[in-house]
């Protein structure tokens, strides 16, 4: 899998990065956005490396998207949660920009995904032993999320006020909530069965299947119901990648929703007057767009936590809006949520054009699809792209979906170039 890392081709950047990679999302959120900070100033202070860059539009509608979140602090109640989103989406915007500018081929993607896969693989084993720990009634020794102690500390030094979801049944790994572990979970899944089947030596395809099981075991212990139905749609536009795989990836689909789904309604229970986000989600939707109506253009302000502040003034003890859609217009009004609807036509956009195209930049585009698929499933429940980790690693999905684009159009520049070639040999002949 790391055989990568001895070859000179591969710049050392490229190697940070993918190291960042695998084991960001075992770091708490700050080391995160600090080991990006330093990571990409290290790739910036280049020169050379600075003119790989090219921003596009996906970049320059999410820098945009950011700045927009942290001038959302002057009237923001949080204002250090605004000013912290907006610092998260300028990091995202250099992880896209990392992401897109050095990975441009395929063997480079690959080495991207299987790094994003067995990080995903290492937060489902802690979520395992956070499970085994759970058993056994010492779920102190490994609680469940890792950080709070330490988060908690260090965000009270900073006056900073976050929301921490209590677990006593359930996995976060190194996330600060199931529910947010779920979804890292749910977008790698897709990518770890597209390896299996097309990465490029068989070590490489039992290192994603083997990883694969991992993330489906931490998935499990999630206990979440709208995981199994973000898998069964998510392996489901997988299944388009190619013909060998298709029938398996659907019927694979419906294997892992009926074994999760039975494993939830046994441990939580089908009764849905036990579950509180059941019953009171559609009244929490009803408070966070009496929000908006008072907020319609701006919004609360960027950052969960002014959600959290005018919920718990209504009575309503939820951090936030527990749905992507109606979390945006809450926190960022009209405009926030037009910038964000911009950003994902543009997205759309790539990705279709790439669907069209033939050859690997199809597979590949499809796959990393059914990984945002699996996103959108999750948003509709979750307040997903609100945590450091979450947004980080959907900039490392929008940068590879960039750089297969590059790649596809350089090989057209190639392919022209050629032609032109031949035609004008073919006349000097004539």
């Amino acid at each position: 899998m790391f055989e990568y890392l001895k070859e000179k081709k591969y710049s050392v950047y490229y190697k940070l990065l993918t190291i960042a990679i695998l084991f960001g999302s075992l770091l708490p959120d700050y080391v995160v956005l600090v080991f990006v900070i330093v990571l990409s100033a290290y790739f910036l202070m280049q020169p050379e490396r600075r003119k790989a860059i090219t921003a596009g539009k996906t970049a320059s509608v999410m820098g945009l998207y950011a700045a927009y979140m942290l001038i959302s602090a002057v009237w923001a109640k949080a204002q250090l949660a605004s000013l912290a989103q907006g610092v998260t989406w300028v990091c995202a915007v250099l992880v896209f920009l990392l992401v897109a500018s050095m990975s441009d081929s395929r063997d480079r993607l690959e080495n991207i995904m299987l790094c994003f896969i067995g990080s995903a693989a290492l937060n489902s084993i802690v979520a395992i032993i956070q499970m085994i720990f759970m058993a056994i009634g010492k779920s102190e020794y490994f609680p469940s999320p890792i950080y709070e102690k330490a988060d908690t500390l260090i965000l009270n030094l900073l006056r900073y006020n976050a929301f921490f979801e209590e677990t006593v049944d359930r996995a976060s790994g190194c996330f600060n909530s199931p529910l947010v572990l779920a979804t890292f979970l749910v977008i790698s899944f897709p990518l770890a069965a597209f390896c299996a089947f097309y990465a490029k030596n068989k070590k490489r395809r039992i290192l994603s299947i083997i990883g694969g099981i991992f993330i489906f075991f931490g998935i499990m212990f999630t206990f979440l119901r709208g995981a199994a139905v973000a898998v069964v749609l998510s392996f489901m536009m997988l299944s388009f990648a190619g013909k060998k795989p298709a029938k398996f990836m659907s019927g694979s689909a419906m294997a892992v929703a009926v074994i999760l789904l039975a494993v939830i309604f046994e441990r939580r229970g089908v009764a849905a007057s036990e579950d509180l986000s059941t019953n009171y989600r559609f009244e929490l939707w009803k408070v966070c767009f009496s929000a908006f109506r008072e907020n319609p253009l701006l919004g609360l302000g960027a950052g969960s936590s002014n959600v959290n502040e005018y919920l718990l003034s209504k009575g309503v003890e939820f951090s936030h809006a527990h749905n992507l859609i109606i979390e945006i217009i809450t926190e960022c009004g009209i405009i926030g949520a037009l910038i964000f609807a911009l950003f994902t036509v543009i997205i759309v956009k790539d990705i279709l054009s790439l669907c069209r195209k033939h050859g690997w930049y199809k597979k590949y585009a499809i796959a990393f699809l059914s990984s945002l698929v699996g996103l959108l499933a999750m948003s509709i429940f979750e307040s997903t792209l609100s945590t450091v980790k979450e947004i980080i690693y959907f900039a490392v999905i929008l940068g590879c979906i960039s750089a297969i684009k590059r790649a596809s159009k350089r090989n057209e520049e190639k392919l022209a170039q050629k032609s032109l070639q031949e035609i004008s040999a073919s006349e000097e002949v004539q």
